[in-house]
């Protein structure tokens, strides 16, 4: 019998004892961290009341019982499986529980979304944005805070990239766009009517189009020149945060510039340290 049912089920304990099993119930994870002085002012008993509960579920004694406890609470997380990433938690987790959930979440959609992004894929990628003469990011909602975070590293190592806000403005955008330069589209359902439309647009010109997409038969990615996959795991409408998704593009965009920044290596270390003496230079001058 687990630590957990023995101090739940309470047998032959007394009142102070009682005391003990509901506060370690309900500070498990706090228990854990507390020495035996700190449980005992806690619950306004002792110490030798605290290792007599412990030895009456059949441990040695209160060190003995922490080790235990933290095994059997690491099980539980572990154990914690079929999560829905639409709705990875519940009103009755823990807010330890919450983390492990949401922990496997994101490793599960970023393990898949790896075994899908393949070195030739990638090289495309870097091929085609080398050889373009503009670059541009396509994207809407949350995702556009993913694209920005790009467009921000892009910077840092002088690659240009235009990154529209408004839907308009991507439009006029993608109409100036030819067969010279390079878009990358990020639609995880890749259904959206924008940047279908936007897609519309870059094909006709000859644009070269990389799209980041879960669906690789969706009609977004059937005009693209190259997809970039990510994992298939959340709804496209009712869920609680795109928590699945979201990671899962930030590690295709931050895994595309750490592959941009390598394929100019030194130029862009280079780059790196001289916008550093320059920024510290201009704080001195301040």
């Amino acid at each position: 019998m687990t630590i957990i049912n023995q101090l739940t089920q309470g047998h032959n304990f007394n009142g102070s004892e009682k005391q003990i099993a509901n506060y370690i119930l309900k500070n498990q994870e706090h228990v854990i961290n507390q020495s035996i002085q700190e449980l005992a002012s806690a619950t306004f008993s002792s110490t030798s009341t605290i290792v007599r509960l412990c030895r009456k579920i059949g441990l040695k004694g209160y060190k003995d019982f922490k080790i235990k406890l933290a095994t059997e609470l690491q099980q539980h997380y572990n154990d914690i499986s079929t999560i829905n990433p639409d709705f990875p938690f519940t009103e009755d987790d823990s807010n330890k529980e919450i983390a492990q959930k949401l922990l496997d979440v994101m490793q599960n959609s970023l393990l898949q979304t790896s075994q899908l992004l393949t070195n030739n894929l990638l090289e495309h990628a870097v091929r085609d944005i080398f050889q373009s003469h503009k670059l541009g990011v396509f994207a809407y909602g949350d995702t556009y805070i993913s694209a920005l975070s790009f467009q921000n590293k892009l910077m840092k190592i002088n690659l240009p990239c235009n990154l529209p806000s408004l839907t308009d403005e991507s439009k006029f955008m993608a109409a100036n766009y030819t067969s010279k330069d390079c878009a990358i589209l990020i639609s995880y359902s890749g259904r959206s009517k924008s940047t279908y439309q936007i897609a519309q647009i870059l094909r006709l010109n000859g644009c070269k189009i990389i799209t980041l997409t879960s669906d690789e038969n969706s009609e977004i990615a059937k005009i693209s020149d190259l997809i970039l996959p990510i994992a298939n795991n959340e709804s496209q409408n009712v869920k609680i945060s795109p928590f699945a998704s979201q990671v899962a593009i930030e590690y295709v965009l931050n895994t595309l510039y750490s592959c941009l920044f390598v394929a100019n290596y030194d130029t862009n270390q280079r780059h790196r340290i001289a916008s550093e003496k320059l920024f510290e230079n201009s704080r001195f001058n301040d």
